[in-house]
């Protein structure tokens, strides 16, 4: 092979290894906080889920199952922005809050989320699955 095609397989390689760290069953867990700092959602790969509030250490426990990993992702995925700083943001006077997805292999990425609607529907639907929670 020459060093040109050795490239090019080098290249595709890496190519699709970075396509498949975004794949939705290497995530470990998805933590979402909006705005960011204040209510924060933590659902992770063998369903349990968290809900924090602020820089508070303690947690209300979301019902097992509320929440499916790959289709909250699915959900969340083209809503997702760089984490860049706020005068690059689309509308820097935005709203913002973080999305961090941490995969198996212990890496992780964070990301901004301006959809304010769509943070609400998953959070509303996080509070009113709060385990031990009389309906």
């Amino acid at each position: 092979m020459s060093r040109g095609s050795n490239f090019i397989a080098l290249m595709a390689l890496l190519i699709l290894g970075i396509g498949c760290l975004e794949s939705s069953d290497s995530i470990e867990s998805i933590s979402m906080d909006f705005p960011h700092g204040e209510t924060r959602l933590l659902v992770q790969r063998d369903g349990e889920a968290f809900l924090f509030y602020g820089a508070l250490p303690s947690h209300q426990k979301i019902g097992k199952g509320t929440f499916d990993l790959d289709k909250l992702y699915k959900q969340l995925k083209s809503h997702l922005h760089e984490n860049v700083p706020r005068e690059k943001w689309p509308n820097p006077k935005s709203k913002a809050g973080m999305v961090t997805i941490r995969f198996q292999n212990k890496s992780q990425k964070d990301y901004l989320i301006f959809d304010e609607d769509l943070a609400k529907l998953i959070l509303d639907k996080a509070r009113q699955n709060i385990a031990g929670r009389m309906p």
